[in-house]
């Protein structure tokens, strides 16, 4: 069940807030890949998430991180008068343990300092998002770029691929591709495989009524991988998932580029490819394609 801890009448998000809270995050675009209607939908199993809308245009969205009992809230979206400002640290106050504020944008930090004064601020490197030209991964130039190009040339001798749009009807193609993941989550990492796979099973469920896009790619005629992304902003996109079979060699570096292209195509300029949640892995990846910069995130703690 989602959760309302701070008794402003917030309520489980269901595809039927799709119109509302679609127009809210177009109208106030955040860098951070979680502020989406999409990546709300699909992770609310996870993080139990529960949201509300004020005077029509602010969102507020609460959550339980599973390794913390306590219920806390993302970063506000839309106008933050003082008013919701007030009631939001009045009853905070009244909660047993100190209120978090989780993944809040280096925007909204610096847009409210009277409110941020109130908090222990906290730069949270595992949950900084990576973002890159679009056309920089799509093409693949220069020296830093070589060994991506060299893997990829390795594969076009070994194998032939081919590259779809992705449609719900290829739920059953992605799901038997997930089961065998290159990327393990480290103890440390801030959400398992399993939760992982249950948003990413949830985005498959909903493609289309979350109008999400992704790519399949078929070696041989057979499932090997796909991407899912969507819009994040008015010139980027957000790659949400991403899995490609162990078996054939450089499969996620031909999944990486074969999205690209289709973002170019598509006119996008910017392609954020989420956090890497503390995984070493994961980080060593994603920063061997040379993001053009990091998203920073932080987490806003109440003082007592």
């Amino acid at each position: 069940m989602p959760d309302d801890c701070l008794d402003l009448g917030l309520s489980a998000v269901t595809l039927a807030d799709r119109d509302r809270l679609v127009g809210v995050l177009a109208h106030h675009p955040q860098p951070l890949s979680g502020y989406t209607y999409a990546s709300l939908v699909c992770w609310a199993p996870v993080f139990r998430y529960a949201v509300g809308l004020f005077a029509g245009d602010t969102l507020l969205v609460s959550c339980r991180p599973s390794a913390d009992p306590g219920c806390h809230l993302l970063q506000p979206v839309g106008p933050f008068p003082a008013e919701l400002q007030q009631l939001l640290l009045a009853r905070a106050r009244g909660l047993p343990y100190p209120l978090r504020i989780i993944s809040a944008s280096a925007e909204f930090v610096a847009q409210h300092p009277g409110f941020v004064g109130h908090f222990e601020v906290a730069p949270n490197r595992d949950n900084a998002n990576y973002v890159y030209g679009a056309t920089d991964l799509a093409e693949l130039a220069g020296r830093r770029h070589a060994k991506k190009r060299n893997l990829i040339a390795q594969a076009v001798k070994l194998y032939e691929w081919t590259a779809e749009p992705l449609h719900p009807e290829h739920r059953a193609d992605c799901l038997s591709v997930a089961d065998d993941i290159a990327t393990k989550r480290t103890p440390e990492s801030g959400v398992t495989l399993d939760q992982e796979t249950v948003a990413l099973e949830r985005a498959l469920e909903l493609l289309g009524p979350l109008e999400l896009q992704g790519v399949l790619l078929r070696v041989a005629g057979q499932p090997a991988a796909f991407s899912i992304f969507e819009r994040l902003g008015p010139d980027s996109a957000v790659v949400m998932f991403e899995r490609a079979l162990r078996s054939h060699k450089a499969l996620y570096q031909v999944i990486n580029q074969e999205t690209a292209r289709v973002l170019v195509r598509q006119g996008y300029a910017y392609v954020n490819r989420e956090e890497d949640l503390g995984d070493p892995g994961l980080r060593q990846a994603k920063l061997s394609y040379h993001p053009s910069r990091l998203e920073e995130a932080f987490t806003l703690t109440l003082r007592r």
